[in-house]
């Protein structure tokens, strides 16, 4: 049996994202991990509004015998992962998209 984290939030500072993204890539880089690198720029005036776009801005990365690990935003500055996007963006259901 394995360990599972999870975890969910937002964005403090959207101007730092491709800092994060550099950091984490150096890292991934570094320890010869798989990573996957999403949009590195949140739209204008997007942070804080309750809707959002269908794109991913982040990096995903996955070390060794672990599940992927996703370090990914909505537009609009919310933790979200692809698969999370792909299942529950377009839901119309409360108790679904609480799952976003």
């Amino acid at each position: 049996m394995g360990l599972s984290f999870h975890y969910s939030g937002s964005i403090a500072n959207p101007d730092l994202l491709p800092e994060l993204i550099d950091e984490i890539q150096d890292i991934a880089k570094m320890t010869k991990w798989k990573y996957f690198v999403f949009d590195r720029q949140f739209p204008e005036n997007t942070i804080g509004k309750p809707d959002y776009n269908q794109n991913i801005y982040g990096i995903c990365f996955t070390p060794p015998e672990c599940e992927t690990i996703p370090i990914c935003f909505l537009s609009n500055g919310r933790m979200s992962s692809i698969s999370h996007l792909k299942f529950f963006g377009k839901a119309d259901n409360q108790a679904e998209q609480a799952y976003l």
